[in-house]
């Protein structure tokens, strides 16, 4: 079964604390565990503070809070801004 972990953070505005793009690619080089099968980060093209990343799993989804893996990346994420989580199951 494919399902997605969705985690859209929005920074503050000019002179908060900013996700720079050093820290999204080390980020991304982290997302490992065992049937991940895609990890991306995506930025918004109209909003300079908004991004998303994007986990797709091959697995069984864990009920009813997801993967440890993005419980952590929401977590830490947290200290830069406002995090929204959802996970979403392909509907084959």
């Amino acid at each position: 079964m494919e399902w997605l972990e969705i985690i859209k953070v929005r920074t503050g505005s000019t002179g908060d604390r900013k996700i720079d793009a050093e820290y999204l690619k080390r980020m991304k080089k982290t997302m490992k565990a065992p049937e991940l099968a895609d990890a991306r980060v995506y930025t918004n093209v109209s909003v300079s503070n908004d991004l998303v990343i994007i986990l797709t799993w091959i697995r069984e989804i864990p009920a009813p809070w997801g993967s440890d893996l993005a419980h952590g990346l929401t977590q830490e994420l947290k200290r830069y801004g406002l995090v929204d989580y959802s996970a979403w199951s392909c509907m084959d």
